[in-house]
Order: C-alpha cells, then structure tokens, then sequence
C-alpha cells in the first residue's frame, strides 16, 4: 500500500520488523535531534526509551527503513534505524551503541516509570 493511500494512523513497518520488544521501555519525555544521511537535522521529542531504541514524535517525513543519527542519547550520538511509524510518532532501533550508552541508559531507567503504551495517562502510576 502506498503512502498516500494507507489510512491515516495505520502503522508502516519495516518488512524485518516483529513487534516482539527485547526490552523493557520506560517512560521518557525529553528534546531529541534527528540527524539524517542527507546531512539536515530537526528536532523531535521522546516518549520512550529501552536499551534497544527509543520513539520520538517528530513531524519531518521519514522514511521506515531510513537510517539516522539521533542526540543525545545516553549522553552521545547514535547510530539508529526507523523501524516503525504511526502518525508522527517513529520507533527507532540502535545500531550498535557503546557500551558507555548502554550503560547510560540503564542508569537513566532506573528512575522512570515503565512503559505501557501510547494511551496511558501519568495519573495510572500515581498511587491512590
């Protein structure tokens, strides 16, 4: 199916791509910069992380499949490939990130809250 004729909101995946997740995701809401083969960079906003990848809502075009350098991550750049996109919200898997990033990122887990889904409200974690 072609961009302009798959229905607004339905997922576009890489053809690799099984939404089976390695890892645990955590909640992560912070400014990220996007920067691509082509040279040109734009800003985007997390909404999660693992130690795998991340997504972020951004509204520049891209491409499932394209490779991009995102930062900071874990306090460095990252080599990273689109796997996934749902609207303007894109799901990024990491090319072999340093272990220092690895490390960073579970560092930075640790105080966030898991992950559950797009549709979750802050108010589901706050206890009653």
């Amino acid at each position: 199916m072609s961009q302009e004729a798959r229905p607004e909101g339905l997922a576009e995946t890489h053809p690799n791509f099984a939404d089976k997740r390695r890892h645990m995701r955590y909640r992560l809401v912070q400014a990220l910069v996007i920067r691509r083969k082509n040279k040109t960079s734009h800003q985007a906003t997390t909404s999660e992380i693992s130690i795998s990848g991340l997504s972020a809502r951004s509204t520049e075009l891209m491409a499932v499949g394209e490779e991009v350098i995102l930062s900071p991550v874990g306090g460095a750049p990252v080599n990273a490939v689109i796997r996934r996109k749902t609207g303007d919200t894109y799901g990024f898997e990491f090319i072999n990130p340093p272990d220092k990033v690895v490390e960073q990122i579970h560092i930075l887990c640790r105080g966030l809250f898991p992950f559950r889904g797009l549709g979750e409200s802050a108010e589901t974690d706050i206890p009653q």
